[in-house]
């Protein structure tokens, strides 16, 4: 269209100069046709004029000097008209043919003043001069006759041309219609329709059907957009999917323990004897258990929320990170007699400026899932350490490890990667709760992990050098 719209603008530019020139030699061509008449006339005024001067019966030649002044100045308008005519010559023709307007002219005047100035009679004057005056018009009227044939062949031309602009107008018009047209057919087929079908696409989403996605079709935008909204929908549909495993985890780790405790409570009867020493102890370590379990699982819900709302809360202080790895290796020391829990760690205290809760939130959660994803006996190591200006914990064990596409993925919430997702109990939160505790330290929270090889987790905290640790610090027992 545009490329159309340009050819018909440089088209009509050509066309427009062509008629200007062609006005402008027509315009040319009748001004000199006009100056070419005057000189007939002033030619004809000066024979007559000169005839009567030499036809006076009596005082001749007074007559002729009186005519005098009359005549030079019929000759100096004949001189001034050649001037102006030759303005309008436009060839070598047209020179020639002026050229012997001029000299015939020249040789008329030239008789006519011998005539006057000799006092000859009137009939021989007629016989001398007529033949030059003759000559001198026949030379005019070529010169007409030549402006006139080159104004009716400009005319002609313009004609044509005016025709030839009339039938490119309607070609360009015709043209330009079915441009319109198709581009009318290109815009529906290629951006109405796409963006009508991304339309009712998203608007099936809207109302529920989690399968509804748009086709890539139509120009490069509506494509990009028709990608993003099926990104937007694979990631809500797969949201969807993690909060009803979220939800499902939550109520199957809610009812082991809650069945654990139906069973105990069931077991006993208020009417028969009363329970042994041990078999009280025993049913006493089981619902402390089955509670600390479903404490640690809300507790993991409402840390989520807070995190999630932007609301955590730290309670900073400098510690010592040797002493909160052995803490955490302590107290999962006992519950894992089939796992050797090694703690490694520097010779003198490694500090950093930390909320000791939970950051032993965090060991707690490393190691606990070192013992779920390890074998029966496998070593686990908790090393401690500086480097630059980080300190470092890590946690390594010789368990399954993690494929490398399930790397970045453990650390998203709900989400729980790997064959013995369904063995190992938990709602896949840990991790991404530990990462976001760790950020919110301005610390970092890595893995580097091979199938069949282990995993080793590495939390990094800002080092705090040369502070100051408190001669005490009360002992709590973090969550896992």
């Amino acid at each position: 269209m545009a490329v159309l719209l340009l050819l018909s603008a440089a088209g009509m530019g050509l066309l427009t100069t062509f008629l200007h020139r062609t006005s402008r030699l027509i315009d040319d061509s009748v001004e000199s046709v006009r100056l070419a008449m005057d000189l007939q006339q002033q030619m004809t005024q000066y024979n007559r004029l000169s005839n009567l001067a030499l036809a006076s019966a009596e005082g001749a030649l007074t007559s002729a000097k009186d005519a005098r002044p009359a005549l030079g100045a019929i000759v100096a308008g004949a001189e001034r008209r050649l001037v102006e005519v030759r303005k309008y010559v436009g060839s070598r023709e047209e020179e020639l043919l002026l050229h012997e307007v001029e000299q015939g002219m020249h040789e008329y005047f030239a008789s006519q003043r011998a005539l006057l100035e000799r006092r000859v009679t009137p009939g021989e004057a007629i016989r001398t001069s007529a033949p030059l005056l003759d000559a001198a018009m026949t030379s005019l009227e070529d010169f007409v006759d030549q402006k006139r044939r080159q104004a009716q062949a400009a005319m002609r031309q313009a004609a044509a041309w005016d025709s030839t602009a009339n039938v490119l107008s309607i070609g360009v018009a015709l043209l330009a219609a079915i441009a319109i047209v198709a581009s009318l057919v290109a815009l529906e087929r290629f951006v109405h329709s796409p963006l009508s079908e991304l339309e009712r696409a998203i608007e099936r989403f809207a109302r529920g059907d989690k399968t509804a996605r748009a086709r890539a079709t139509g120009p490069a935008e509506l494509r990009s957009i028709a990608g993003v909204f099926n990104r937007m929908a694979d990631r809500l549909v797969c949201q969807e999917e993690n909060q009803l495993t979220f939800i499902a985890g939550v109520a199957h780790d809610l009812r082991n323990p809650l069945t654990a405790l139906q069973m105990k409570v069931g077991r006993f009867d208020p009417t028969g004897p009363a329970p042994t020493a041990e078999h009280a102890r025993r049913a006493n370590d089981l619902v402390a258990r089955q509670v600390a379990r479903m404490d640690r699982l809300v507790g993991d819900l409402l840390d989520a929320t807070r995190i999630h709302a932007g609301r955590i809360e730290l309670k900073l202080e400098a510690c010592d990170l040797r002493e909160l790895a052995r803490e955490a290796a302590e107290l999962f020391r006992p519950l894992s007699s089939a796992h050797e829990i090694i703690v490694s760690s520097a010779a003198g205290p490694v500090v950093a400026r930390c909320d000791p809760s939970r950051i032993a939130q965090v060991l707690n959660n490393l190691i606990s899932n070192a013992i779920k994803y390890s074998p029966q006996r496998g070593e686990i190591t908790v090393s401690v350490g500086e480097d630059r200006d980080r300190a470092f914990v890590t946690v390594a064990d010789q368990g399954i490890g993690i494929e490398p596409e399930d790397v970045e993925r453990i650390f998203e919430p709900f989400r729980r990667v790997g064959g013995c997702r369904e063995l190992v109990p938990g709602v896949g939160l840990g991790l991404w709760l530990a990462r976001r505790i760790a950020e919110a330290h301005g610390g970092s929270l890595g893995v580097s992990s091979a199938p069949g090889q282990g995993s080793v987790f590495r939390l990094e905290l800002p080092l705090v050098e040369g502070a100051a640790l408190p001669s005490a610090r009360a002992a709590s027992t973090p969550r896992s």
